[in-house]
C-alpha cells in the first residue's frame, strides 16, 4: 500500500473525522493508536477552514447590465413594432367586410356548384 493514503487517513483521524487508526483497520495490522493520533502529522498543513470575509458579489461597475443593446437596435425594433401595429389596425378594419364578402363568395359557389348547365 502508498503512504500517501494513509497520512490522508491519518489526517481524518488528526481531524476527528474516524475516530480509530484507519490505516491499521484496512491493512488488518495492529492500531498505532486509538482516537486522535497522539504525535503530529508532519508535510500536511493544518485545517484551517475560515468563512470568507464577504459572502456577495459587488460588481465594480455601476450599470449591472449584462447586455447592453446599441440605440439603433432600440430604434429600429420601435419602428418595426409600431408599423406592424399600424398594418394589423388596418387590416382589422377591413375585416367586417372580408367576412361578408367570404360568406358571399361561399353562398354563390355553392349555388353555381349545383345548377345544371346546359
Amino acid at each position: 500500500m502508498y503512504s500517501d493514503w494513509v497520512t490522508s487517513v491519518d489526517m481524518l483521524a488528526d481531524a476527528g473525522i474516524v475516530g480509530f487508526d484507519a490505516a491499521a483497520y484496512v491493512t488488518g495490522a495492529p492500531a498505532r493508536f486509538a482516537g486522535s493520533p497522539q504525535y503530529p502529522i508532519y508535510n500536511i498543513p493544518p485545517l484551517m477552514i475560515q468563512p470568507p470575509a464577504n459572502d456577495e458579489y459587488k460588481s465594480p461597475q455601476k450599470n449591472q447590465a449584462i447586455v447592453k443593446t446599441p440605440v439603433w437596435k432600440k430604434v429600429l425594433f420601435g419602428a418595426l413594432a409600431l408599423t406592424g401595429i399600424v398594418w394589423g389596425g388596418a387590416k382589422l378594419r377591413k375585416m367586417p367586410s372580408s367576412i361578408k364578402n367570404f360568406f358571399t363568395k361561399t353562398g354563390d359557389f355553392f349555388k353555381n356548384l349545383f345548377k345544371k348547365k346546359p
